[in-house]
Formats: C-alpha cells, structure tokens, sequence
C-alpha cells in the first residue's frame, strides 16, 4: 500500500523546531513520522502581568522549508517503491536496472560511489538494443551481439567486462525477486579485461627518489612515499594509519582502516574486503624512518603543552588530530616526481599508487628477498594470489628467467671457477 503523506507542520522540541508528518496505515490508523530540522527555536514570550503568551516564531520559516524538503524525500521515496513493486519480467533491462538500483539506495547496502558506477553503466546500456529489451526477451545471443556491438564501437574491455557483470546482477535478482525462472548471462562468458600495464619504478629510479627525499625529512610526504615503498600499502591505507596500528617493537603495521571519496569528500572507513584487513611486516630502514616521525610529532605537541595520543594519524596532523588528505599527497607525490624526474617502467611519470606496484613488482622479481607470490599477495592484500600473478606477471616473467639462468649455470658447470 502507498503511503499518503499529510502536508505536516512544525512544532518546538528540545530548543530545536521539529518537523512532523502523519500517514494512514492498512489498518486505518495514523502514523506519525518526525525529523529534527535542526533550525533553533525560542521560548514564547509571557506577559507577567496579564499572563498572555505572544508565540516566538523566529527560525520557523526555515524550518518549513526543512519540512517541505524532507516531505519531497519521503514522498519521492515511497513512489520508488512503488515502482519497484510494478517491476516484473515484461520491464525493460534498462528500468529494471535502475529500479534495481534504487532499490540497493534505498537499502544503503552498497557506497554512493558504487551507485555511481552503477549509474555510469545504465548509461551505457540505455538506447541500446538490449536497454529497451523486456527481461524475458532477453537471451545470451542477444547479449553477445550487443557486447560485440559495444566493442566495435571502441568500448574497452575492462569497462565492458564491468558491465557485463552488473547486468549479470541484475538479472540475477531478478531469478532471487522471481521475476526470472533463468539468467541468460549465466551461458555467456564476461569479455576479457586487458590489464593495465604496470608503471613500477626501477631499482635505479627507486635509489634516486630517496636520495631526493633525504632532504624532506621526517614531513608527510616523504613518511608516506617511504611506507608506500616498504610495505606496498594504499594511499588510502597510509593516510587513515594511526599510531595505536603501529607496533615499532614488533615490526609490524596493522591495517585496518582506509580514507575513501564519498560524496565528494573523503570518510575513515574499514577496507572493501577482508583480505585488505592485514598486518605488514616491516624493516630496519622503515623503522627509523617511523621512530623519526614519531619523535618530531611527540616534539610538536610538547611546544603546545599537549600529551602524546596513540589515536594520532601517522602523517596526520600532530596538533589537531586529523588525517592527511589523499589528495593532497597525491598532488604532492605529483610534483615531487616531475622535479626529480622520476620515470616508470612504461616511460611516463609514475603516480603515487605506482610506489605500490614498484613494491610488488621489485618483491616477487627479487633473487635473494625470500618473498614467494603468496606471501607478497597477502601483503598486499589481494584476494588471492591469482589476482598478484595475474597483475604482475612480467615481473614474474622476469624472475622466471633470472633463477632458470640460475639453474642453467649450475646444471652445465664443469667445475671450473675461472669459467
């Protein structure tokens, strides 16, 4: 049943004017909905003498329009419900997908940028064959034909490959809503993604860049390019790290949070999958570079007669306690690379998520570093080691090659040194 909402009113709550709306249930009794519009109230006004009350409306214009806005909400909403009750298999894809998206809005199970991503992909199917397709017409040669289609239009594969699997979703609550006896994305294979070549830094460029860096001392910056370097972590990992995930003693970074873009700005969040919940190990070189910045922020806060807190972000702020932008680090690492004139293995600047690669890549290449795919995988926190040999199978190429040279000298010795 649709819900009717009444216009409502606003009344005074709390030193707050409060925003209040009734609607009539199955059963025939009233609902009431309130919401705080956040606008100040006052007191009315009493006269001593005489006893009459003069009403103090100041603040309740703004607060209407707080009302009349979340009505709007609440009236928009129930209509999308509405629409999603309709939705059977006679919908186009196109409005079963994004009554499928709503849907997943309304529920608040996914984050707004997977919204967004949802809705880019909507876009590509609308106008298309398939986009004004009825759910049950649709068939796996049908899909086949439109994702050719899609590629000889110059779709890449990595974008078609992620639309295909969001179709596939939709279909597939579809089949769980039963809408659909059968998914027909199930009998067709999701395009091939071509992966992104890897634009690590060499283990020249590497000793280059912290020679540059010597000079930026323990700053954010150049803490945040060293961790990069060292454990391989996220740009969005270092920025949310704090003090109380650091164990300087045991060698060891815990992590569990990350800094990710939402509605325009960035929330503190725990990573996307469990496998980016780890603890990375880490060195001597690493260590000093911590105890540095550890000593020069617990140095700051003395100046401001502050005690030390763990909670503290470790390139964060030292005094007020936030975090570091990843933005701003980016922007940062940016310049840096254009003045040292740092290049990467395919000849263009490397960006900052690239200290990440450089890590991996020099990891798994190196002879005597003792890291085996598995391990540098759950280092880097990659679902599994499938992903990290897909990702950098060059590098593994490499090495490959190195230790079977390795073998072939041994294997073919004569015994003679001097050979």
């Amino acid at each position: 049943m649709r819900r009717a909402y009444t216009q409502g009113f606003v009344s005074k709550h709390g030193g707050k004017w409060r925003a209040v709306v009734n609607w009539q249930g199955e059963d025939g009794r009233q609902h009431r909905l309130t919401k705080t519009t956040g606008v100040r109230c006052y007191p009315d006004r009493v006269d001593e003498e005489t006893g009459e009350v003069t009403p103090d409306n100041r603040g309740k214009a703004s607060a209407e329009t707080a009302l009349r806005r979340w009505r709007d909400e609440l009236v928009a909403s129930e209509e999308e419900r509405s629409r999603l009750e309709e939705a059977s298999c006679d919908t186009s894809l196109v409005e079963y997908a994004e009554l499928y998206v709503m849907r997943k809005e309304l529920s608040r199970a996914v984050r707004p940028v997977t919204i967004r991503g949802y809705r880019s992909h909507i876009s590509k199917i609308r106008g298309t064959e398939i986009g004004d397709t009825r759910l049950r017409d649709v068939t796996p040669k049908l899909i086949v034909a439109w994702e050719q289609g899609m590629a000889a239009d110059g779709l890449s594969g990595t974008t078609l490959s992620h639309i295909h699997v969001f179709a596939k979703q939709v279909f597939t609550y579809a089949c769980k809503m039963g809408d659909l006896i059968l998914n027909p994305f199930d009998r067709v294979d999701a395009p091939r993604r071509r992966a992104k070549p890897v634009n690590a830094l060499s283990a020249q460029e590497v000793a280059r860049l912290n020679r540059a860096l010597v000079g930026f001392g323990p700053s954010p910056l150049a803490v945040g390019v060293r961790i990069a370097l060292s454990t391989g972590m996220r740009q969005g990992e270092i920025c949310a790290l704090r003090w109380s995930d650091v164990d300087l003693e045991g060698h060891s970074i815990r992590v569990s949070h990350s800094l990710s873009r939402s509605a325009g700005r960035y929330v503190l969040s725990s990573p996307k999958t469990e496998s980016s919940l780890r603890n990375v190990p880490f060195g001597e070189g690493l260590l000093l570079v911590l105890t540095e910045r550890r000593q020069a922020m617990i140095a700051d806060r003395e100046e401001f007669g502050m005690d030390w807190d763990d909670s503290l972000f470790v390139i964060g702020s030292p005094i007020n306690g936030t975090w570091y932008s990843p933005q701003v680090l980016g922007h940062e690492w940016h310049a840096l690379a254009r003045a040292v004139g740092l290049v990467g293995t395919q000849g263009v600047p490397p960006r900052f998520h690239d200290l990440r690669h450089t890590f991996a890549t020099l990891a798994i290449s190196s002879t005597s570093g003792n890291l085996d795919v598995k391990t540098v995988s759950s280092i880097l926190g990659h679902s599994n080691a499938a992903m990290t040999l897909n990702v950098y199978a060059d590098a593994l190429a490499d090495s490959k090659r190195e230790g079977m040279e390795a073998m072939d000298r041994i294997m073919l010795s004569n015994g003679d040194e001097s050979a």
